[in-house]
């Protein structure tokens, strides 16, 4: 049994096919007969490839990269405009006391 590779699409946002592209099972396996071939499980995201390592550092959700903000200390993800770090215990946290609901809604 041959080395496999995984990849996680997402069929909702597949706007092409290989068809699309010019490209069959066939044509790839010829390109990749000389080359070494890679293992492991990948993520495929708007026509990138997204390694598990970079996973973190993307939204649960939507998979989108996060983003930090400065004035309520918290990480958040731009694209569905959520907080991605809840608040903090303490009532009287300077970061925390005049978070908006949305991220959007910061200065």
């Amino acid at each position: 049994m041959g080395k496999k590779k995984v990849f996680y699409l997402d069929p909702d946002d597949r706007k092409w096919t290989m068809e699309d592209l010019g490209l069959s099972w066939n044509s790839i396996d010829g390109l990749t007969a000389d080359k070494k071939e890679i293992e492991g499980v990948f993520l495929m995201k708007n026509g990138k490839i997204c390694e598990l390592l970079e996973l973190p550092n993307h939204c649960k959700v939507c998979l989108d990269p996060l983003d930090y903000n400065d004035e309520h200390d918290s990480i958040f993800c731009p694209t569905c405009d959520e907080w991605r770090e809840g608040s903090c215990s303490d009532p009287n946290c300077e970061y925390c006391l005049a978070r908006p609901a949305k991220p959007s809604n910061c200065n």
